[in-house]
């Protein structure tokens, strides 16, 4: 009898061992982990010597080594074929909008994670002279559905904010902020899929509310946002950034910078941010391929029992190259109608650089 009890007591014990196991195991099937990249990789042609599309091989290069499933780029310009067709391995990307004029350098790149209903947006207002250029490229938003799992999809959105720290920049930026929270909030109220906001903000959320064009209350307040930099390292607090402020050392690229990833639930799909940092990629002489740093972000998503499946028509666009061309020419003559309406400017310019 006493081994009968015995025997029954191991076997109930390897019953509940075993499906603690399964329960954990399922769980575990419930979190989808995905490593994202953001970066600006300073795409501009290069007429002082460097190597732009060496810096661009390496970009592809840490990339490809680091396994990241997800690449938000700017200023995708000039090199965007080296970058491209070095991305061994990355089999879903936006189309190429073109270099400059008429590109927006605006792209996204996946492992093996499809890309539906790619849209590209310009901003309604932007700011600008010869010097920042702001006015002389179509610079915005590119959106993307994104399949990060079997059936589980999130709204994926790469911005390039009006660059400078002008008055008229601040304004042209903050409508900038203004436009793509509502694109956001009119796709979550139609779709209710996870977001992720990234790109490069051309600004940082720790500056006073004039400077940053209200970010907290645009982003946070209004839109629901989180911000993986301040929940990971700043303790979740969006106001006080006193304990990383050094006023001998730069915050670019170090912490709260202008690349960011903003985040929110959706569709029975809670999102997590377990791990941020700033990158700086280097080539072989050690000095960096872009101004910027790279931002990355581990994201993880869980699946609830609330989990909404996606209805929406989800669509691969593709973009005819006569499109690029038509665009480029419109370019073309809207910069040709710039400089010439500012000839005394571009003079000034010229002069300054002494190219006269």
């Amino acid at each position: 009898m006493k081994k009968i009890k015995k025997v029954l007591a191991i076997t109930m014990a390897l019953i509940v061992i075993i499906g603690t196991l399964g329960i954990s195991a399922a769980a575990q099937e419930n979190v989808i982990s995905v490593k994202m990249m953001n970066y600006n990789v300073a795409g501009l042609p290069k007429f002082d010597g460097t190597d732009g599309a060496g810096n661009h091989k390496k970009i592809a290069d840490y990339i490809v080594e680091n396994n990241i499933d997800i690449v938000a780029v700017q200023e995708d310009f000039s090199y965007h074929s080296s970058l491209v067709n070095n991305l061994s391995g990355y089999d879903y990307f936006t189309n190429h909008s073109g270099s400059i004029p008429g590109g927006d350098g605006l792209n996204i790149f996946t492992d093996d994670m499809p890309l539906f209903n790619e849209t590209r947006v310009q901003w309604y207002e932007s700011y600008g002279d010869l010097v920042e250029g702001d006015v002389l490229t179509p610079k915005g938003i590119i959106y993307s559905v994104i399949e990060i799992a079997d059936g589980v999809y999130i709204d994926f959105y790469n911005i390039h904010a009006d660059a400078f720290d002008t008055l008229g920049s601040r304004v042209a930026r903050e409508s900038n902020y203004k436009q793509i929270v509502a694109m956001i909030e009119d796709n979550y109220a139609k779709n209710n899929r996870p977001v992720i906001l990234t790109g490069d903000f051309n600004q940082f959320l720790h500056a006073t509310a004039e400077e940053n064009s209200n970010m907290y209350e645009i982003f946070h307040e209004q839109c629901g946002l989180k911000d993986a930099w301040v929940e990971i390292h700043n303790n979740g607090d969006y106001h006080d950034f006193s304990s990383w402020y050094n006023p001998n050392e730069s915050y670019w690229g170090v912490w709260d910078s202008v690349e960011k990833f903003l985040y929110k639930d959706g569709g029975g799909i809670t999102v997590e941010a377990v791990d941020f940092k700033y990158s700086w990629i280097t080539d072989d002489a050690g000095v960096s391929v872009s101004d910027h740093a790279a931002a990355e972000c581990i994201f993880e998503f869980t699946v609830t029992e609330d989990f909404v499946e996606n209805t929406q028509e989800l669509v691969v666009v593709k973009q005819s190259p006569f499109r690029n061309l038509f665009n480029l020419i419109k370019w073309i003559f809207k910069d040709l109608i710039y400089v010439f309406t500012h000839l005394d400017e571009m003079g000034a310019l010229l002069e300054e650089n002494n190219l006269v």
